[in-house]
């Protein structure tokens, strides 16, 4: 049986991956840092496999008799050092140690963001990376890619994926965290609704992550992973109106970010198990009824 190292499961993202490897006949084994976070992972039925991306000597051992490797621990709190030894460096040294280790595919979970801040419109695959931008996520973002590029000249598949506003109806910051917002606080007032984001489902992107491990093409290459470009009144305005409360328009203009949909579908024969209409209507529901219960596609409530 093949196996995959999953960075970040204790995540909003790396659970879903998990869980898709995992149903698709694959071990997991998931990056660890304590004991705690062990006990998390073996309670899923994944494997502990120990290290620390700030600590390029652990990952060596975390890399033994893996197959693939999923990462999507990023670093994304206030500004300092681990922007850099974390996103940038533990990108890096993760992925030479798995050259070292005869890795047959690393996919990078990476963002839109890394085209800048906020995201321009009408990016693709070969728009230009915004490595100097003022905001340290997007920069770092970027940086790894760079990093990335250099580990696959080397002789690594890498696949990245550039992954819009990724959003779950469940502990997810775009879902349900944001229809709770919108009940206590009302309408967020840095989102003008004529705004256009790129948009991902998180259970779509986990489909993704699939594809660019098991695809016999060997997909060696940058994604937009991305199933739509939203406007934002489409998005949470129906929230806003189950909820009884107005949608405000913020004294700026709208920003159009976006991206130029359709490579991974037409070359690894991607197709959404989610779609945006339905992802709209769960969250109108959730805000009608706070009392739902979560459903089988509900990534692991852990987070460190």
């Amino acid at each position: 049986m093949s196996s995959v190292l999953i960075t970040g499961v204790s995540g909003r993202v790396g659970g879903h991956l998990a869980k898709r490897m995992s149903d698709g006949g694959l071990t997991v084994h998931a990056l660890v840092r304590s004991e705690e976070q062990a006990s998390f992972v073996r309670k899923q039925g994944w494997k502990p496999a120990k290290g620390d991306l700030t600590s390029p000597e652990t990952l060596t051992s975390a890399l033994d008799g893996v197959d693939f490797v999923l990462h999507s621990a990023a670093y994304s709190g206030h500004p300092g050092p681990l922007y850099q030894s974390v996103n940038v460096d533990g990108t890096r040294e993760l992925a030479n140690r798995a050259l070292e280790a005869g890795v047959k595919r690393f996919v990078q979970i990476s963002t839109m963001s890394v085209y800048g801040e906020p995201i321009p419109a009408d990016m693709d695959e070969e728009s230009p990376l915004a490595t100097t931008d003022p905001e340290p996520y997007c920069a770092t973002k970027a940086l790894a890619e760079l990093e990335l590029v250099k580990v696959r000249a080397a002789g690594l598949p890498v696949s990245m994926l550039r992954a819009g506003m990724i959003t779950h109806w469940v502990r997810s910051q775009w879902g349900d965290e944001m229809v709770e917002r919108i009940r206590s606080k009302g309408w967020p007032d840095f989102i003008h609704p004529d705004d256009v984001m790129p948009w991902v489902h998180t259970v779509n992107l986990a489909e993704m992550a699939w594809l660019c491990i098991t695809h016999p093409s060997v997909p060696s290459e940058a994604f937009i992973a991305v199933d739509c470009n939203v406007q934002m009144k489409d998005f949470y305005g129906p929230i806003a109106d189950a909820l009884n409360r107005p949608i405000v328009i913020p004294d700026r203009p709208a920003t159009i970010s976006s991206g130029r949909l359709g490579k991974i579908g037409s070359k690894l024969g991607y197709k959404p198990r989610f779609t945006f209409e339905e992802t709209v209507s769960r969250l109108v529901e959730l805000a009608k009824d706070p009392g739902r219960e979560n459903d089988a596609d509900a990534p692991p409530s852990y987070h460190v």
